[in-house]
This record gives C-alpha cells, sequence and structure tokens, in this order.
C-alpha cells in the first residue's frame, strides 16, 4: 500500500492549508518552486495534494507525480531508496531498464513504448539502458559546465543564478544530481569522472563564447553551452575519425 502523501508532507515540513486539510485536494505551499512562499502571497497554496490518487501536482511550476518521487524529492533520495522503504527490496535483481520510472522513461522516449508494447520492451531493455545512461551523461556535462560558469559570477547575481541552477537540477529526474555535481567540484582534476572532464572543457568554450559575443549578462549562456557542447562532441569524432585513418594507413 502507498504512503499517505499529507503524511508525507507533515514530516517535511510542507505548510498545508488548514481550510482544505484531509479533503480530496488539500493544498499546500510549493516546497519545490517556493513562488507561494513570497510575503505578497502568503493567501496562497499553490500545491495540490490528491489524498485519493496520492498524487501532487503544483500549479506554478507544474512539478507533479505520485508520492514516492514526492518523498524522494523532498528528502533528496532516489526513488529507488523510498521504493525499497515502503516495498522492501526485490529478491532477485531488477535489469536497470525496468528500475527506471514513467518520467525517466518520458525523457528517454520509452514510456508510451513500454505501456503500448510491454513484450517489445523487455526485448529491448539492453538499448532502454544505454538510452538513459546516455541521457544521464549528456545533461550531467551540461549542468556541469553551466554550474562552473555561474561559479565565475560574483554577488547577488551569482546568488541568484545558483538558486535557479539548485532548482533545475531538482526538476530532472536524476537522482542526486546536484550533489553529484558539487562531489566532482570538490575533487581534483585528476579524479574526474569522464562527464566532468568533458563539461569542464565545454564551459571553458561556452564562457569564452559569451565574451567574446558581449554577452555582458549572460542571457545567452545556457545556449551556448549546448553550442559547445555540439561543436566538442564534432571535434571529438572528427578526432577519432582521423586516428583511426592514420592507424589504418601505416
Amino acid at each position: 500500500m502507498l504512503p499517505n502523501i499529507l503524511d508525507i508532507a507533515q514530516a517535511c515540513n510542507v505548510e498545508i492549508d488548514s481550510k482544505t486539510y484531509g479533503k480530496k485536494e488539500t493544498r499546500a505551499k510549493c516546497p519545490f518552486c517556493q513562488e507561494d512562499a513570497k510575503p505578497e502571497k502568503r493567501k496562497k497554496f499553490y500545491l495540490s495534494l490528491n489524498t485519493q490518487d496520492q498524487v501532487y501536482r503544483c500549479f506554478f511550476c507544474g512539478e507533479k507525480g505520485g508520492v514516492l518521487k514526492f518523498e524522494a524529492n523532498l528528502t533528496q533520495k532516489s526513488f529507488t531508496e523510498v521504493k525499497e522503504k515502503y516495498f522492501g527490496k526485490n529478491k532477485k535483481s531488477l535489469h536497470p531498464a525496468y528500475q527506471l520510472n514513467a518520467e525517466q522513461l518520458s525523457r528517454i522516449g520509452w514510456q508510451k513504448y513500454k505501456r503500448n508494447n510491454f513484450k517489445d520492451f523487455l526485448k529491448n531493455r539492453e538499448q532502454v539502458e544505454n538510452d538513459w545512461n546516455q541521457y544521464v551523461y549528456t545533461e550531467l556535462v551540461k549542468y556541469y559546465a553551466l554550474f562552473l560558469c555561474i561559479n565565475q559570477l560574483n554577488g547577488a547575481k551569482k546568488i541568484e543564478a545558483m538558486k535557479w541552477f539548485v532548482g533545475k537540477c531538482r526538476e530532472l529526474p536524476i537522482p542526486k544530481m546536484y550533489e553529484r555535481i558539487i562531489n566532482q567540484h570538490n575533487k581534483e582534476d585528476k579524479d574526474l569522472d569522464k562527464w566532468a572532464i568533458t563539461g569542464k572543457q565545454v564551459a571553458r568554450i561556452a564562457w569564452k563564447v559569451s565574451i567574446k559575443t558581449v554577452d555582458i549578462k549572460l542571457n545567452d549562456l545556457f545556449i551556448n553551452i549546448l553550442l559547445a557542447d555540439f561543436f566538442y562532441k564534432k571535434v571529438k569524432i572528427h578526432s577519432h575519425k582521423r586516428r583511426v585513418s592514420q592507424k589504418n594507413n601505416i
């Protein structure tokens, strides 16, 4: 049986609208966007907690999901950890593709396929796992590059940008993404994971582009990171083909 979403909200100190407490739709302050925490919106409660279906949705930022995801996001635990808390560990180890939730599968284009063609989904589980790993790698590269660039800012702009950055990391269905980025940032270069090394290269390119194009307010920083990532990949592919060609001609 799923846990009660109201119990989870209260345990995590989510502020609930007393007028709607216990109803099918209980309203609360959104702990994700915190838009209704602003002084001028003290009477607003943007988060809807469905106590019948055990799901939630913020009508401002759009964050939504089931009660297990709700607890995972509030406690910064992985979805698997929360699931095991209530249902225990599977005696037989599941293939990684089966452990992906609906949102994770949606990000890599497999959610509808699993629902409509489950037998074929089982046959393609290796591809599903590969697609997920590639998605995680790509997002970590982009966001690590973005983190490094934001870290170069100063004062209020840096604080504001970093707050936005943390929020974006929480929105993505990659467990402990922000923590992984911070962990890499605290390491020596020689100990960095491959995605962090690539992210660092992308950050350097994006930062130079922002400076050269006089993007003083860094409005195009994220776009520059996407472009830098694209061109960095092209250069890597070209270099690899050239080495292969040279090797074959020896």
